[in-house]
C-alpha cells in the first residue's frame, strides 16, 4: 500500500484539464470539445497522462457558484494531480485578482497552472512578474477587447521594458 506522500509523488506529473464555456456566442460544448481533443492529443503525444477533464457546465452560473472549479481546487489539495492545463487564463476567470487567488491556491498545493495559449512560468521571478502583469491587464481593457496578441506576450513586453524605463527615469534625476 502506498503512503500518502508516495501517492502525491506519483500524481505529481498527472495533468488535468479545466474547461468552461467563456462566450455567450459559442454553441454549448462545440469549442470546448474541440479544445479538449486538441489538448489531450498534444500532451498525450508528448508523453503526459491526462487523468481527468474538469468541465464547468455553463457560463450561466454565478461566478461564485462554480462547483467544478471548487472540486478541482479541493482535488488539488488532495494531491491527485500536479498540473492544471487550461486553453487560456480566461478559461479560469476574467478577473485578475481571482486568477491570482486561484494560482496561489494551486501553488500552495504544489500544483502548476499551465496554459496552452499563454506562456508564463510562475516558478521564476520574471515569470511571476509576467503572471502578475497578466492579472493586472485582465483588470483593464485587454479582457474586454479582442486582441491579436496573447495576454502573456503583452505582459512579457511590459515586464522586459520596465528596467529600460526605470534606467531612463534615473538618468533624468
Amino acid at each position: 500500500m502506498l503512503r500518502d506522500n508516495e501517492t502525491i509523488q506519483q500524481n505529481q506529473y498527472k495533468i488535468v484539464i479545466y474547461i468552461r464555456n467563456t462566450s455567450w456566442e459559442q454553441p454549448e460544448g462545440h469549442r470546448l470539445h474541440r479544445n479538449v481533443q486538441i489538448l489531450k492529443s498534444k500532451y498525450e503525444r508528448a508523453g503526459y497522462e491526462i487523468s481527468k477533464v474538469y468541465s464547468e457546465p455553463s457560463l450561466e452560473l454565478d461566478k461564485n457558484e462554480r462547483p467544478v472549479l471548487q472540486q478541482l481546487l479541493k482535488d488539488s489539495a488532495s494531491g491527485l494531480f500536479g498540473v492544471v492545463l487550461v486553453w487560456n487564463v480566461f478559461t479560469l476567470t476574467s478577473n485578475g485578482d481571482e486568477l491570482q487567488r486561484i494560482e496561489r491556491e494551486l501553488a500552495g498545493n504544489d500544483v502548476e497552472l499551465c496554459s496552452a495559449t499563454e506562456e508564463f512560468d510562475t516558478s521564476t521571478k520574471e515569470g511571476r512578474d509576467v503572471f502578475n502583469c497578466m492579472c493586472s491587464l485582465l483588470q483593464h481593457e485587454h479582457s474586454t477587447t479582442k486582441q491579436d496578441i496573447p495576454l502573456s506576450a503583452l505582459a512579457n513586453m511590459i515586464v522586459k521594458r520596465r528596467p529600460e524605463r526605470e534606467a531612463s527615469s534615473d538618468d533624468n534625476i
